[in-house]
């Protein structure tokens, strides 16, 4: 059986640290600065993550597969203009369990989750060189809304 369970209050700090060795990592592999992602990351954790509490609108997760750990999602709502506004901020299907179809499970759940809400759309962002990612939301059916472009001049 696969399931979402809610990441608990003691897990919060692992959770988080991990989180943002692996944001930084993706930074860098996608052309940014190491200044810039250090700068990105301590802002993000000042507004998601102040005073090592969760923020209010986050929603951790951790999902399983028959009991076994085998990814991970982080749901964020904001309210805008009245109206609530879901994001995926993090989705990841750990090593050992890629290529099985554990994200697009996390996904499904995560839409449910969000309908169970009452929400009417989740977006997210995606570096652009994350192929394999890009391809599952676009089986997904989720529309591209925004596209950054850089070309290095060096």
């Amino acid at each position: 059986m696969f399931e979402l369970k809610p990441v608990q209050d003691d897990g919060l700090s692992a959770y988080f640290d991990n989180l943002w060795k692996d944001y930084r990592a993706e930074f860098i592999e996608a052309g940014f600065s190491t200044e810039y992602a250090d700068e990105n990351i301590e802002s993000s954790k000042k507004q998601y993550f102040p005073k090592d509490k969760l923020a209010p609108g986050n929603f951790l997760f951790y999902a399983f597969n028959d009991g076994v750990k085998v990814g991970k999602l982080w749901l964020c709502s904001v309210e805008r203009e009245g109206k609530t506004e879901w994001s995926v901020y993090d989705i990841e299907t750990f090593d050992g369990f890629r290529g099985k179809g554990f994200g697009r499970s996390i996904m499904i759940e995560a839409e449910n989750f969000v309908r169970s809400k009452n929400g009417a759309s989740i977006s997210l962002s995606v570096f652009g060189n994350n192929i394999v990612a890009r391809k599952l939301y676009d089986s997904l059916h989720y529309e591209t809304i925004r596209v950054g472009m850089k070309k290095n001049l060096d």
